[in-house]
């Protein structure tokens, strides 16, 4: 009790000596406003330093817990949604989305030597996707909505001998997977990427995978096609056919399909398939595989849509009896 009078005393004793002092009172008060002043800089200070350090912190944080979400769907096969980013790693702050992803791309590929790509959309083949593409392409703007991981090794550590599958559930298990997503992949590509269900059917009988599959836990091969379709690697695509029920079901490459095996993975299979040939008949191997993946059409119509001369209209004629005659073209070069 008596510690608590003195600090009262105190408080008097000290407005009695500013009263008592020579300086005059505007003076006094200048100088209390600026000690105030300096002490809420000092104050104000510390918080700016306090805040970046917590932004900085929550940054890293941010960046963890993506590259952690991508290595996570990676091993499931699952791709990395966009909505997913922002419900499991940003929260609130989904203005940083950039940022994030970027800083989150630097650890992926110094650490791990991988990087997130974007992954195709399916295509539209029916009717009625294609009418909701349409509509949904002109109210909003097209970003990308999911991502996969994929690997920046060169190619030759890409070899099996290097860098074996994954060891879970076993690495036989695993191999057996992905050779058969690969044919698969493989046959669909080179059919000018859509097989007709009949066919798939005649291939998996070819291949002694009618009903069976020699992988564990996908006894029946529909399971196994089923887990392709849902891990994104083939398209099961039905559309009406017609009155009475009557259906066309044909099957396509899925996304994750054309990211993760691609064009050069089926290059690959094909070669390995034929084995080693003289140069002549390689080249001529490779000239049909790029008839039959549709590339070597692209690129001649493009180079003969730049080769080709162009025209420009010509004024209609009229002939002897007051009818029109046809348009007159004429070439540049004339």
């Amino acid at each position: 009790m008596p510690s608590l009078g003195r600090k009262r005393r105190a408080e008097p004793e000290a407005e009695e000596q500013d009263e008592a002092s020579p300086e005059p009172a505007t003076q006094r008060r200048r100088r209390t406003a600026q000690h105030q002043h300096q002490s809420d800089d000092d104050d104000t200070g510390y918080g700016n330093d306090n805040g970046d350090s917590n932004s900085n912190s929550n940054m890293e944080q941010m960046v963890k817990k993506l590259v952690r979400l991508a290595l996570a769907c990676e091993y499931s096969r699952q791709p990395i949604r966009r909505q997913t980013i922002r419900e499991k790693v940003l929260g609130s702050a989904g203005r940083q989305f950039k940022p994030v992803f970027d800083q989150a791309q630097l650890q992926l590929r110094g650490v791990f030597g991988m990087e997130m790509v974007e992954l195709p959309e399916k295509e539209k083949v029916t009717v009625a996707q294609k009418r909701a593409a349409k509509s949904q392409s002109q109210s909003q703007n097209k970003t990308a909505q999911s991502y996969t991981l994929v690997s920046l090794l060169p190619a030759p550590f890409h070899d099996p001998a290097i860098l074996s599958p994954p060891s879970i559930p076993t690495q036989a298990t695993e191999a057996q997977y992905n050779s058969l997503y690969t044919l698969l992949i493989s046959l669909i590509s080179l059919s000018n990427n859509e097989l007709a269900d009949t066919k798939m059917e005649r291939y998996l009988r070819r291949l002694g995978l009618e009903d069976h599959t020699p992988i564990p836990g996908y006894p029946k091969t529909e399971l196994l096609l089923k887990r392709m379709e849902k891990e994104g690697y083939l398209v099961k695509v039905r559309e009406s056919a017609g009155g009475q029920g009557e259906e066309d079901v044909n099957w396509m490459v899925g996304p994750r399909g054309k990211v993760e095996v691609g064009e050069q993975g089926v290059r690959g299979l094909v070669r390995a398939v034929y084995g080693e040939m003289d140069g002549h008949a390689e080249a001529d191997l490779e000239r049909r595989v790029v008839r039959s993946l549709g590339v070597g059409e692209e690129v001649v119509g493009k180079r003969g849509e730049e080769s080709a001369p162009k025209k420009k209209r010509g004024r209609k004629r009229k002939g002897g009896d007051g009818e029109e005659e046809a348009e007159v073209e004429e070439d540049e070069d004339d």
